[in-house]
């Protein structure tokens, strides 16, 4: 299982640091989202599905334990700078019957900034590390 946290990732171990070769068309993969406030012992868990489309990521994201929570949005990358790929998000649609969740936090944060990502390499296992504080392997893989 992958976690996302909102809090920053230490990150340590990178032995060489590469902008990986173009991303491969189409690739499509599954993660899981996990959002963790420790004050209030309170954690929301999230299936992500992520797809490329004509150089854009759809997402689609879904909670497993209420089935009337649906997020789609698409990142746009719109620049690329120091090895950091740069994208905009839009709010595709959007349900859920509850109020105050904690992925209420990282969609306003999407939607007021540029969020990056950047490629790196451990050995021969490609890595995305997010602004977010994201780590995931990339291409993602069915």
């Amino acid at each position: 299982m992958s976690y996302l946290l909102i809090a920053a990732a230490v990150f340590t171990g990178v032995h060489t640091l590469r902008t990986p070769v173009t991303p491969q068309a189409n690739v499509e993969g599954f993660l899981q989202l996990g959002f963790y406030d420790l004050l209030s012992r309170r954690k929301e868990i999230y299936d992500s599905h992520m797809q490329t489309v004509n150089h854009a990521i759809l997402t689609t994201i879904t909670n497993p334990n209420d089935n009337r929570f649906v997020l789609k949005g698409k990142f746009a990358e719109i620049d690329e700078q120091d090895g950091k790929r740069f994208f905009s998000y839009t709010p595709i649609y959007y349900s859920t019957v509850q109020k105050g969740l904690m992925i209420d936090g990282l969609v306003d944060m999407l939607m007021h900034i540029d969020f990056w990502m950047q490629p790196v390499y451990i050995g021969d296992m490609p890595l995305v590390v997010g602004q977010s504080g994201a780590i995931f392997l990339y291409p993602l893989h069915n």
